[in-house]
């Protein structure tokens, strides 16, 4: 396969710094939406091989190498739809069209389910695009995303035509980068309701989700560790109810931390429905102070656990 290099450093960097929405809406129907985007252009057998994922796995800060060719040539853009959502799509090199080309994608945050569309078109799609902007946020429902398929249709009575070829994938941090793995949440909520000989038993799992001191506003790394939770949530425990029970470390009074804990509660269950587009129904934020310590509060090393949100699932699967 012949390699032309397609100024990729440059058009991905815009792609991995537009800002994203921090509401999700309805991600199953954004996807449901794109899954039969591009597919008007047969003629161009467009193939692509990307290259660096690990069992289905992409890691964070590490990248994906993308290589395409096709019959004829084209213009190569980016539609990216990320674990909570939101679609980004980005103008891949101009000016000359190409049946051939390769560039890089540095995986970047939210954890989860990713998807890339990767879109083909034998003339560029300028007019989808801000003034020269390299990259644009569609939304993140699917009203967004059927506005950008018809206006991807529209395309096409100006000649404009496409193929695309779809990817998806788990984004993952390093090993030890959260501290649990969406793996590791199903296996043990669903090993709880197993070993439980009435049908089944409520799992609760102790997160030590990070909030910035004396705040409730969320680290990146707290953002993380949600991101294992509310996939979970969003896939395998699509049915499942659970609790987030706010702690704080012994530090202050009985009633500042009661209510700290709430507040951290709240964020970390807002956080979840904003970004995954899970029923609010099915999460419930309790703040519990300082009164349930699962360490010693004599030194800072043990307090810091001491500050977390428990994530007490139900012991049942319902109906999503």
């Amino acid at each position: 396969m012949t390699n032309l290099i397609f100024g990729g450093a440059q058009t991905l960097a815009a792609f991995l710094f537009v800002t994203q929405l921090t509401v999700a809406g309805d991600r199953d129907g954004v996807s449901e939406v794109l899954q039969n985007v591009g597919t008007n252009w047969s003629a161009a057998q467009f193939s692509v091989d990307l290259t660096g994922l690990a069992n289905g796995e992409a890691v964070v800060d590490r990248p994906l190498q993308i290589e395409y060719e096709a019959a004829q040539p084209g213009y190569i853009s980016y539609l990216r739809v990320s674990s909570h959502g939101d679609i980004t799509l980005t103008r891949g090199a101009g000016g000359i069209a190409s049946p051939t080309g390769n560039d890089s994608y540095m995986v970047k945050p939210p954890l989860g389910t990713e998807q890339m569309i990767l879109l083909f078109s034998n003339k560029p799609l300028d007019s989808l695009f801000s003034s020269g902007a390299g990259a644009i946020d569609i939304g993140a429902d699917r009203a967004h995303a059927e506005s950008f398929v018809h206006q991807l249709d529209q395309l096409r009575t100006n000649g404009v035509f496409v193929a695309a070829r779809k990817y998806h994938y788990t984004v993952s941090t390093p090993t030890g980068g959260t501290e649990y793995t969406t793996r590791g949440i199903i296996f043990q909520v669903e090993g709880a309701r197993r070993g439980s000989n009435q049908g089944g038993a409520s799992a609760r799992i102790p997160s030590r989700v990070e909030f910035e001191f004396d705040s409730d506003r969320l680290t990146d790394r707290g953002k993380r560790d949600l991101d294992e939770f509310g996939e979970a949530l969003a896939t395998r425990l699509s049915g499942t109810e659970v609790v987030l029970e706010g702690h704080t470390d012994s530090v202050g009074t009985d009633e500042y931390n009661l209510v700290l804990s709430q507040r951290r509660a709240e964020a970390a269950r807002r956080y979840l429905i904003e970004s995954f587009g899970l029923n609010q129904s099915r999460i419930i934020a309790e703040g519990k102070g300082k009164l349930d310590p699962i360490a010693s509060n004599d030194s800072e090393s043990e307090r810091v656990h001491n500050r977390r949100v428990d994530f007490v699932f139900s012991s049942s699967q319902r109906a999503p």
